[in-house]
């Protein structure tokens, strides 16, 4: 076997290493910036407007993101995208002001998209076979696998400072892909027009499922504590509910994927959305029946969420040319991120007025929506 064969081999173990590096860096974010802003004295409300802006990065600017990407090409949008993160993060260490907050929140969030569209682009190009069902299964789990272990390695950093210099650093690792796989870079083929409405068109289905997934993989992970708390649940207790469902989302979301290769994709995607309706309804339940039911409810449900962002990345890798993969990774990203920026509210809203079903109301709704759309058009095709 040649270096470059083994290389081909390699590079998409080491494109899931790197999006575990971006997302550690993250999820050491949500940690680190809110309770640095809360020391300054801001309120939750201000904290919570900050933090969405990260997202909102993504929403407002995705044409933007995607001709930058297309200008830049991959080497250019990876080394830069990597230090204006690693930028951003250092300059907030020591920053005061609200709206350098939001400046400097909104501006990561940008970068961290762009890194992600190039990554996720890169994998669907160069994983072939039946085995790419599991390398995005892999690349999905890292997503959340990387946001969970943020917490996990503050408990080992004990001073803030620390905590702050340790994540500069961490956003600099997608660069060292670079160095080991520069020769096996995608060459990025498409036209100046990043088209939503045409990628929307051909993969409708697969575009509405990833709304949904923001819904519910943005809005449970944030929500998921406060509604066992208000369950009855300690707070020890109420925090394991979010760790079961990024488990799940590791774990069984791999293997759900790995089914792409030998189930139809779409009907993957349905099933995963019916037994999210079926948690979602039978979660208060299982939190006053055992602890140990809603936990394994939870391992399933995040299996599933993980599954159908996987699934719908396989999809769209084998539907789309390739000269249209950056608009459809992009659109694609988009709809993650608008599904998670609606979940945030209207799960956050609901639960004011509602209580804390306003949880479980919310992606019951919004899931069940989904499905009578997808039976409807299956019907029609009849």
């Amino acid at each position: 076997m040649n270096n470059s064969s083994l290389l081909k081999k390699i590079i998409p173990l080491l494109i899931i290493v790197v999006t575990f590096s971006v997302q550690l860096s993250s999820g050491i974010n949500y940690i680190i910036f809110p309770l640095t802003m809360q020391e300054q004295g801001y309120s939750t409300m201000w904290i919570g407007i900050v933090m969405s802006f990260e997202i909102l990065a993504t929403i407002m600017l995705f044409k933007h993101i995607s001709l930058i990407v297309l200008k830049l090409g991959v080497v250019q949008t990876i080394v830069g995208a990597s230090l204006i993160r690693s930028i951003c993060i250092y300059s907030l260490s020591f920053n005061e002001s609200f709206y350098g907050w939001l400046s400097g929140v909104f501006i990561y969030g940008l970068a961290t998209s762009m890194l992600l569209v190039v990554i996720q682009t890169w994998l669907n190009l160069i994983a072939k076979g039946k085995i790419k069902g599991l390398l995005l299964g892999l690349y999905s789990a890292s997503l959340s696998l990387g946001i969970a272990s943020g917490p996990i390695m503050l408990q080992f950093i004990t001073t803030k400072e620390f905590q702050f210099i340790t994540n500069t650093i961490i956003p600099v690792i997608p660069i060292a892909l670079l160095f080991i796989g520069i020769k096996q870079r995608p060459s990025i083929q498409a036209s100046s027009e990043i088209r939503l409405k045409y990628v929307f068109k051909q993969a409708k289905i697969v575009m509405l499922s990833a709304l949904v997934g923001g819904i519910c993989f943005f809005g449970l992970p944030s929500f998921l504590t406060i509604y066992g708390i208000a369950n009855g649940l300690s707070p020890y207790q109420a925090s394991l509910l979010v760790t079961m469902f990024m488990l799940g989302s590791v774990s069984i979301g791999t293997l759900v994927s790995s089914l792409s290769a030998f189930v139809d994709n779409i009907r993957i995607i349905y099933a995963c959305v019916c037994i999210s309706v079926i948690c979602a309804v039978f979660l208060a339940l299982a939190v006053y029946a055992s602890q140990g039911i809603a936990l394994i409810m939870l391992v399933i449900w995040g299996g599933c969420m993980g599954g159908i962002y996987a699934t719908g990345l396989g999809y769209i890798g084998r539907v789309f040319r390739k000269e249209d993969q950056i608009s459809a990774n992009t659109s694609f990203v988009f709809m993650d991120a608008l599904g998670g920026f609606l979940g945030l509210c209207i799960i956050g809203t609901s639960m004011d007025f509602i209580g804390s079903e306003g949880l479980t109301y919310t992606i019951v709704i919004a899931s069940t929506m989904y499905l009578i759309f997808i039976t409807k058009r299956s019907i029609t095709k009849l």
